[in-house]
């Protein structure tokens, strides 16, 4: 029996409130994503089938959170529904102190704020938002291994960091012009792909002989512990508690986005062992987030994080959640659908290259993928790729270097949707896939005010349109 468990990995919840979803036609679907001009992130949700967006904020709560919630302490100071957060989150991390945050984002406003001083450089295996550290005045540099980059390899730890390219970047720049060495895990950008302990230990090992401190971005630590769990040796009879007690006890700090793994809504943390660093950091908590007992959170939220951050180091929860990835992942080869691979932590990314190989890459073959996924089966994916992480010129929008992979991700919200949403998702894929050669080109219509934001707020049109209305296509045609 509990080998057909392994291999069948049924949900490990019974559904008790469901929420009805519609499905347009594609004809609707067309004429409202033309509408918001194929930015999928101003399609209202009702208007979404299934929504593969983001894992972040996404999560079905269970009954244990929402009886939690009840006894939110609304509270101004020492809510007593903090102390419950505060006792929950150094059980699982171990850290000293802890900060809240709305999000991850708030989280990391603070620590880099603290931490980060102008023109310093801030190593990782792949930093995910273009602009967190160089809003604080760092500079960015993505350190993750080859075998990261390459989408068909199948080494289990892809969100590595290279220590010898660490090292290198160390004695390149100096170790007084970096204020610390992060680690995010798993690795977003990479596929959601995970970091081995034997790697966070000589990450620690690098920055003690530099005296760098390691900060880590937690903010999927319990799909990262899993992996360890099931791929690294030495690890299969550890606790997920243990496996991220002993990941965080190699750095110095976190921040997260307790929006993922905390199986809530909204939420974040900043985790600290040092005390001085901790009295700074409280000072900007209060400027932007909230007294340090609510830090933009509600009481209630403080006690469904409390909650949700023990169901979510769950190992039977764990299990079924890192199955559905791989499941996905399987049934999308089965349709021959490119993606990378091992599947990731949480989702499965389209190689956007091999999807449309006939779209060159600034034509942003992903905004065709996600565009085609709305129109033929209402699912709405996200672009992480040349449009979300080129490097532009600020004033023009010229794509000066293109991000090292070009991804579409499918990502799962926690405990929302079933097998059989997943095998529909993977048939409409598969459908798109076949049928690529009809898909086109992209180009930016309009730019937001910062381009890098052009993913989230700008505006796109098909090369075809943008080509007709062009000036020089006008001319052509008058003078023909």
């Amino acid at each position: 029996m509990d080998k057909i468990f392994e291999r069948i990995q049924p949900e490990p919840f019974r559904i008790k409130t469901v929420t009805p979803i519609k499905m347009l036609t594609s004809e609707e679907r067309k004429a409202i994503i033309q509408a918001v001009h194929y930015n999928v992130f101003k399609i209202k949700s009702e208007d979404i089938f299934i929504d593969l967006i983001t894992d972040s904020g996404t999560t079905a709560m269970s009954d244990n959170q929402w009886s939690a919630m009840m006894k939110g302490d609304e509270s101004y100071a020492s809510a007593s529904s903090w102390f419950k957060l505060e006792a929950s989150l150094k059980d699982i991390f171990g850290y000293n102190y802890v900060l809240p945050a709305h999000q991850g984002r708030g989280a990391e406003n603070i620590l880099f704020t603290t931490m980060i001083k102008k023109g310093q450089t801030v190593p990782n295996n792949m930093h995910f938002s273009p602009d967190r550290v160089t809003a604080s005045g760092g500079i960015m540099a993505n350190l993750i291994i080859e075998e990261g980059k390459d989408l068909q390899n199948e080494h289990p730890f892809k969100g590595n960091i290279n220590i010898e390219k660490l090292l290198a970047l160390i004695e390149k720049v100096g170790a007084d012009h970096i204020p610390f060495i992060m680690i995010t895990v798993t690795c977003n950008n990479a596929g959601g792909q995970p970091v081995s302990m034997e790697n966070i230990r000589a990450v620690r090992a690098v920055a003690d002989k530099y005296k760098l401190p390691v900060i880590l971005d937690a903010a999927r630590i319990a799909e990262n512990a899993q992996f360890i769990k099931m791929r690294e040796a030495g690890y299969g009879n550890k606790s997920i508690k243990e496996i991220i007690r002993e990941t965080c006890s190699y750095s110095d700090g976190c921040v997260a986005s307790s929006k993922k793994d905390g199986m809530v809504n909204i939420g974040g943390f900043v985790g600290i062992n040092d005390e001085k660093l901790y009295e700074i950091m409280q000072s900007y908590c209060l400027m932007w987030e909230g007294y340090l007992t609510y830090g933009g959170m509600a009481g209630r939220d403080l006690e469904a994080l409390a909650v949700g951050y023990q169901e979510g180091i769950d190992e039977h929860y764990l299990q079924y959640r890192i199955g559905q990835s791989q499941y996905l992942a399987q049934k999308l080869q089965e349709e021959n659908v490119p993606i990378a691979l091992p599947a990731g932590g949480h989702g499965v990314w389209i190689d956007s290259k091999k999807f449309c190989p006939h779209i060159p890459p600034e034509e942003y073959p992903g905004i065709a993928i996600t565009t085609a996924l709305y129109i033929e089966g209402g699912i709405r994916g996200c672009e992480l790729g040349n449009l979300a992480f080129s490097k532009r010129n600020e004033e023009t929008g010229e794509i000066l270097q293109l991000p090292e992979v070009d991804l579409v991700r499918l990502a799962l919200p926690r405990r929302v949707y079933t097998s059989r949403h997943l095998d529909y998702i993977a048939a409409v894929a598969g459908e798109v896939y076949r049928n690529n050669q009809k898909l086109e080109g992209f180009k930016v219509k309009k730019y937001a005010t910062i381009k890098y934001r052009t993913l989230f707020l700008g505006q796109m049109e098909p090369v075809e349109k943008a080509l007709s209305n062009s000036p020089e296509s006008k001319i052509k045609q008058v003078a023909d």
